[in-house]
């Protein structure tokens, strides 16, 4: 669809925009949220399990129902924003590689399928009364935490990557929002998972989470400058100077300094809520800016 007029003389489509904007708007927003919010939880408890299993297992064993709660809020936000929602089984009944959504979607579903087994896997061993570290217990629960890690990643990265791949105007530059999406969905779930610690009061998967929260916190605004590189034309384009530099002071100052500072302040409950709430907010503005670029060009 043409959107832009050239005046005569101007080269035909040359500076036209000359795509339509996707009917995408603040549920797909909350659905690359919930999507990290679950896949981050998952990554961080699953790697922290395996790694140092003695520390991270008890808070591992409450983050995988929350895991799979935040799975099924994202399943929803995706199925809703469907022009006809009966049709989202249809995403299954292909399996094509080479296209990132379908591999995103079964990734995303084969996810769903290892969280669901670990779940399933604890209930049964509860309700037989039979401990964690039983041979079978845990050897079942083991393949189903191994089994889910590179499905989950596949579904956190997929999104990044399927708005890169799209010729709209904005994403179709973002070379590094797979990897920023990635790095979001880490610290979303290194934040999330010391809440809980915190909750359980388990301090030393809390001093750890402490750390990592603080690392990804300073990784991902490296990350998020580079993705900003890559967008850089298109967000000149649509935002002056001044607004640009206002929103990247408080992108910094909130998702940055602002849990950094907290966390050197202290690790209890509340510290932990607040860094979290922290994360979660910067994370929600950048996915606001995003998602709205190809309208925005649109309009501009």
């Amino acid at each position: 669809m043409r959107t832009k007029a050239n005046a005569p003389g101007q080269g035909g489509y040359a500076n036209q925009v000359i795509t339509k904007p996707p009917a995408w708007h603040t549920l797909v927003v909350f659905d690359v949220l919930f999507n990290n919010l679950t896949t981050g939880l998952f990554l961080v408890a699953a790697i922290g399990e395996l790694a140092r299993p003695a520390v991270f297992e008890p808070v591992a064993t409450w983050a995988y129902p929350l895991a799979l709660v935040l799975l099924l809020i994202d399943l929803g936000t995706l199925v809703l924003d469907l022009g006809d929602k009966l049709r989202f089984h249809h995403m299954l009944r292909v399996f094509k590689p080479s296209s990132p959504m379908s591999l995103g979607t079964w990734c995303l579903t084969i996810y769903s399928l290892f969280l669901t087994a670990i779940l399933a896997i604890e209930f049964v061993a509860l309700l037989a009364w039979l401990p964690g570290d039983t041979g079978l217990v845990w050897w079942a629960r083991k393949f189903a935490v191994v089994g889910g890690i590179p499905f989950c990643f596949g579904s956190a990265a997929y999104k990044g990557v399927l708005f890169s791949t799209t010729a709209q105007p904005g994403w179709k530059d973002a070379r590094w929002l797979g990897a920023y999406l990635v790095n979001s969905a880490l610290w979303l779930g290194a934040g999330e998972l010391l809440v809980i610690a915190a909750l359980m009061g388990e301090s030393r998967a809390v001093d750890l989470l402490v750390t990592a929260v603080g690392l990804l916190a300073v990784l991902n605004l490296i990350v998020l400058g580079l993705l900003a590189n890559d967008l850089h034309p298109t967000l000149a384009q649509l935002y002056p100077r001044e607004e640009r530099r206002f929103a990247g002071a408080v992108l910094v100052l909130v998702g940055v300094a602002l849990p950094i500072g907290l966390l050197l302040a202290g690790s209890g409950v509340v510290i932990a809520s607040a860094v979290l709430a922290a994360v979660v907010s910067a994370n929600l503005g950048v996915r606001f800016v995003l998602v709205r670029l190809p309208h925005a060009v649109t309009k501009a």
